[in-house]
């Protein structure tokens, strides 16, 4: 992705941030957001990631970057249990409202934390759901958090660390962009020992959203 268009593409990013509104609806149901926190209307992969989410009822899922709990709550309308987490306080605050707003408080609870670092000792899950930033750059604010990966830093510890939280039959569910280098992404999985395959693509005006299910090789 060039320096010139991730410019214009934060520009237009961060107008509807500060200008846009801070409650939308998206698949039927209405969610607050903030400046602060990623607007699940307006840029489409959690939109996308949110249609095509594969849980079950009897499963245990984890959503990575919550913001504003889009992701968790539309698992937790199918899924027994759902744990979302979210390194933004501001995120963490506007997802715990909108779990209270969907009537969800008992199957979806959010906690502030680092990817893995703040999960419960021993936890695994069947699903682990995740829409990373992707954007080249050094996030200098909480919206910055969910734009920026610098050098693919997260995607690397998050394949690192995931298969520790997995249930020997679970997957990760993972929404990426054809404008940040998905074949890199790839790659990096397949050096930690993770297999691919693509569930879903939906082509946009200038980028193609992808998702992707992972699974650890086991004998890796």
């Amino acid at each position: 992705m060039n320096k010139l268009w991730q410019h214009i593409v934060v520009l237009i990013i961060r107008a509807l941030q500060n200008y846009g509104p801070h409650e939308v609806e998206v698949i039927g149901r209405k969610y607050l957001t903030s400046k602060d926190v990623f607007n699940p209307k307006y840029f489409r992969t959690s939109e996308f990631m949110a249609r095509h989410i594969c849980v079950t009822p009897e499963d245990e899922v984890l959503d990575i970057g919550t913001g504003s709990g889009i992701l968790a709550i539309v698992a937790g309308f199918k899924a027994r249990r759902v744990l979302a987490v979210d390194i933004n306080p501001e995120a963490v605050r506007i997802a715990q409202k909108n779990i209270k707003r969907h009537g969800l408080e008992s199957t979806v609870r959010v906690i502030e934390g680092d990817l893995f670092s703040s999960l419960p000792s021993g936890s695994i899950f069947d699903v682990i759901l995740i829409n990373p930033p992707y954007l080249e750059g050094i996030p200098q604010d909480n919206l910055g958090l969910a734009l920026y990966d610098p050098a693919k830093s997260l995607i690397k510890r998050f394949f690192k660390e995931a298969s520790h939280y997995l249930k020997p039959d679970g997957f990760v569910q993972m929404a990426y962009s054809s404008i940040a280098e998905p074949e890199r992404v790839l790659r990096i999985a397949n050096e930690f020992g993770w297999r691919f395959q693509t569930l879903a693509e939906s082509k946009e005006l200038f980028e193609t959203y992808i998702i992707w299910k992972l699974t650890p090789d086991r004998g890796k």
